[in-house]
């Protein structure tokens, strides 16, 4: 079998289909195995390329323990608290964790609004159901078909699903800082939260159920644990291998094409690549007739983002500092004309507002 990325999602293929006894191959294009969480370094710098913020701790455990071994022994993963702390330019500010009785206090502390302490209690009993719907049931479903959609549009509806996110968190608290702390989270995966559906919400609740974590050493000593994981398996990882073509033979994928021009036969292939890049560029247009160039051109896709990388000899913690946390957020005095200039105008304004990790 052949897996074509070295991102999480291609390592953790790669290692339960492995951990199952098959024998697998996974691609990498670049030099080193990450894909999206690709480690930088320079000058004695090292900086994740990403993900950077860890949800579901149990997802990279099971990893290790299909394969009998105990993920603390590779990997250790430091609770965060606050999991974010978010800075307004009137000075305020807010720290954001999964203890109620801290939520609350946070609340009561910054709301002028008197009503959005029990609004936010209210918040959190309305988002358990769409964790229940939208994440426990749903979320490894792969809705291939319009059916599948059909079927549980219902549910949606009565959830409220029709509203976003920022539309959904007003009904319960008024302050409009509150309303942007609870309605953030769709913009960590390139969502606007005055468009993205408030099934999102349930990221509110799943914080709350599994916690905010850090790998120590970054996201890249996950991807050095997967692998070294991947290899005990008896998996085989090829750097600096770009595809250029998952071939096709009576409507199966065949193997893979390399950009030297070797072809490695496969009886499954995976990809974890782009899944527009990998329509476009490595299957055969004769072999997806329902997703042509131009159907692709036309998807709307998630906002990309502006990073900046930079290294520094010290901690932004002191008295006299900004009191960063792991995760900070500083808002500007825009938020909705903001996003409305990023996603409708595409506009990078001069008040931007920063996520710094």
């Amino acid at each position: 079998m052949v897996v074509i990325g070295s991102g999480f999602g291609g390592l953790a293929a790669a290692i339960r289909l492995a951990a199952r006894g098959h024998r697998v191959t996974l691609l990498e294009k670049r030099d080193q195995p990450g894909g999206r969480a690709y480690v930088y370094r320079r000058e004695g710098f090292s900086f994740d390329g990403g993900p950077t913020v860890i949800t579901a701790p149990w997802l990279i455990e099971d990893l290790f323990r299909l394969a009998g071994q105990l993920p603390e022994k590779h990997v250790t993963l430091i609770p965060l608290d606050p999991f974010y702390r978010l800075f307004f330019p009137d000075g305020s500010r807010f720290d954001y964790n999964g203890d109620s009785d801290a939520m609350v206090r946070e609340v009561k502390r910054l709301s002028d609004s008197p009503g959005d302490a029990e609004g936010y209690r209210e918040f959190v009993r309305h988002t358990e159901p769409i964790f229940a719907k939208g994440f426990t049931e749903l979320a490894d479903k792969p809705f291939l078909r319009i059916e599948d959609m059909a079927r549980i549009a219902p549910d949606l509806v009565r959830l409220g699903s029709y509203r976003s996110v920022y539309d959904y968190v007003s009904r319960f608290v008024a302050d409009e800082r509150l309303r942007q702390v609870l309605s953030f989270h769709p913009l960590l995966v390139g969502g606007n939260p005055f468009q993205t559906t408030s099934i999102y919400a349930l990221i509110h609740f799943l914080e709350r159920e599994w916690g905010v974590w850090y790998a120590k050493g970054g996201s890249g000593a996950i991807v050095d644990a997967l692998v070294k994981l991947f290899a005990d398996l008896g998996g085989c990882l090829e750097l600096n291998s770009e595809v250029t073509e998952i071939t096709v033979r009576d409507g199966l994928a065949s193997g893979v094409t390399f950009d030297d021009g070797r072809w490695l036969p496969a009886d499954i292939v995976i990809c974890n690549a782009d899944v527009a890049g990998a329509y476009r560029t490595l299957i055969p247009s004769a072999w997806r007739r329902s997703y042509t160039n131009r159907k692709l051109a036309r998807m709307r896709y998630s906002m990309s983002l502006v990073v900046i990388y930079f290294g520094t000899d010290r901690l932004y913690r002191g008295q006299d500092g900004p009191q960063l946390a792991h995760h900070s957020i500083i808002l500007g005095p825009r938020y909705r004309e903001l996003l409305a200039d990023i996603f409708g105008g595409k506009r990078l304004a001069d008040d931007l507002s920063l996520y710094l990790h």
